[in-house]
Protein backbone atom coordinates (compact mmCIF):
# COMPACT_ATOMS: atom_id res chain seq x y z
CA UNK A 1 0.00 0.00 0.00
CA UNK A 2 2.94 2.02 0.20
CA UNK A 3 4.07 1.91 -2.90
CA UNK A 4 1.00 2.65 -4.54
CA UNK A 5 0.99 6.16 -2.43
CA UNK A 6 4.39 6.87 -3.29
CA UNK A 7 3.35 5.99 -7.09
CA UNK A 8 0.27 8.05 -7.03
CA UNK A 9 2.34 11.58 -5.32
CA UNK A 10 5.00 10.84 -7.77
CA UNK A 11 2.66 10.90 -10.61
CA UNK A 12 0.34 13.76 -9.36
CA UNK A 13 4.48 15.87 -8.83
CA UNK A 14 5.08 15.32 -12.50
CA UNK A 15 2.08 15.98 -13.48
CA UNK A 16 2.42 19.72 -11.73
CA UNK A 17 5.66 19.91 -12.69
CA UNK A 18 4.70 19.34 -16.35
CA UNK A 19 2.26 21.37 -16.75
CA UNK A 20 -0.09 18.49 -17.10
CA UNK A 21 -3.93 18.36 -16.61
CA UNK A 22 -4.71 16.48 -13.20
CA UNK A 23 -7.76 15.35 -12.56
CA UNK A 24 -9.19 12.76 -9.99
CA UNK A 25 -11.24 9.95 -11.90
CA UNK A 26 -14.20 8.12 -10.85
CA UNK A 27 -12.47 5.76 -8.62
CA UNK A 28 -10.71 8.57 -7.12
CA UNK A 29 -7.03 8.23 -8.03
CA UNK A 30 -5.51 10.88 -9.89
CA UNK A 31 -5.32 11.24 -13.55
CA UNK A 32 -4.41 13.32 -16.70
CA UNK A 33 -7.20 14.07 -18.80
CA UNK A 34 -7.16 15.53 -22.24
CA UNK A 35 -9.59 18.85 -23.55
CA UNK A 36 -11.66 18.56 -26.89
CA UNK A 37 -13.07 16.57 -29.44
CA UNK A 38 -11.16 13.53 -27.76
CA UNK A 39 -11.57 14.14 -23.78
CA UNK A 40 -11.40 10.59 -22.82
CA UNK A 41 -7.93 10.38 -23.91
CA UNK A 42 -6.13 9.97 -20.31
CA UNK A 43 -2.61 9.39 -18.51
CA UNK A 44 -2.80 7.06 -15.58
CA UNK A 45 -0.04 5.83 -13.51
CA UNK A 46 0.39 2.10 -12.81
CA UNK A 47 0.57 1.67 -9.66
CA UNK A 48 2.13 -1.92 -9.35
CA UNK A 49 5.06 -0.73 -11.26
CA UNK A 50 5.20 2.88 -10.91
CA UNK A 51 5.17 3.72 -14.82
CA UNK A 52 2.34 5.45 -16.83
CA UNK A 53 -0.03 4.30 -19.12
CA UNK A 54 -2.03 6.30 -21.87
CA UNK A 55 -5.48 5.32 -22.51
CA UNK A 56 -7.17 6.66 -25.92
CA UNK A 57 -10.48 6.00 -27.94
CA UNK A 58 -11.63 6.76 -30.97
CA UNK A 59 -15.27 7.16 -33.21
CA UNK A 60 -13.51 4.99 -36.44
CA UNK A 61 -11.17 2.51 -36.42
CA UNK A 62 -9.47 4.54 -38.88
CA UNK A 63 -8.74 7.31 -36.34
CA UNK A 64 -7.51 4.77 -34.22
CA UNK A 65 -4.88 3.11 -36.57
CA UNK A 66 -3.63 6.48 -37.50
CA UNK A 67 -3.30 7.58 -33.59
CA UNK A 68 -1.67 4.17 -32.89
CA UNK A 69 1.03 4.60 -35.43
CA UNK A 70 1.54 8.00 -33.86
CA UNK A 71 2.28 6.85 -30.50
CA UNK A 72 4.61 3.96 -31.33
CA UNK A 73 6.61 6.39 -33.54
CA UNK A 74 6.94 8.28 -30.07
CA UNK A 75 8.32 5.67 -28.04
CA UNK A 76 4.79 4.29 -26.49
CA UNK A 77 4.47 0.29 -26.44
CA UNK A 78 1.06 -1.20 -27.04
CA UNK A 79 -0.70 -3.21 -23.93
CA UNK A 80 -3.67 -3.59 -25.67
CA UNK A 81 -5.71 -2.66 -28.57
CA UNK A 82 -8.90 -2.84 -30.02
CA UNK A 83 -10.82 -1.47 -32.90
CA UNK A 84 -11.75 1.83 -31.31
CA UNK A 85 -9.56 1.89 -28.16
CA UNK A 86 -6.30 1.01 -26.58
CA UNK A 87 -3.98 1.60 -23.52
CA UNK A 88 -0.21 2.15 -24.05
CA UNK A 89 2.80 2.39 -21.70
CA UNK A 90 5.21 5.40 -22.06
CA UNK A 91 8.53 6.06 -20.68
CA UNK A 92 8.91 9.27 -18.65
CA UNK A 93 11.19 11.13 -21.32
CA UNK A 94 8.41 10.60 -23.80
CA UNK A 95 5.73 11.81 -22.31
CA UNK A 96 5.60 15.31 -23.17
CA UNK A 97 5.72 14.96 -27.08
CA UNK A 98 2.59 12.42 -26.25
CA UNK A 99 0.80 14.99 -23.69
CA UNK A 100 1.42 17.59 -26.62
CA UNK A 101 0.01 15.55 -29.40
CA UNK A 102 -3.33 14.41 -27.19
CA UNK A 103 -3.96 18.23 -25.83
CA UNK A 104 -3.12 16.90 -22.58
CA UNK A 105 -0.74 19.61 -21.84
CA UNK A 106 -2.04 23.23 -21.04
CA UNK A 107 -1.03 25.57 -22.86
CA UNK A 108 1.88 28.10 -21.24
CA UNK A 109 0.39 30.82 -18.70
CA UNK A 110 -0.16 34.09 -20.30
CA UNK A 111 1.69 36.28 -17.62
CA UNK A 112 4.70 35.56 -17.06
CA UNK A 113 4.87 37.39 -13.53
CA UNK A 114 1.37 37.67 -11.86
CA UNK A 115 3.39 39.83 -9.23
CA UNK A 116 1.97 43.24 -11.19
CA UNK A 117 -1.56 41.66 -10.32
CA UNK A 118 -1.42 41.93 -6.80
CA UNK A 119 0.20 45.21 -6.28
CA UNK A 120 -3.23 46.72 -6.21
Amino acid sequence: MKDSQKYIDNFKTFCRNNRLRLRESGDGLPIAKAIGKFSEDQFYCNFKTGSIGVYVTRDTPRQFTYLDRKLQKLGCEPLQTGDFEGTFEVEWMNIPPVARLLKIRKGAAKVKDPAWLQDR
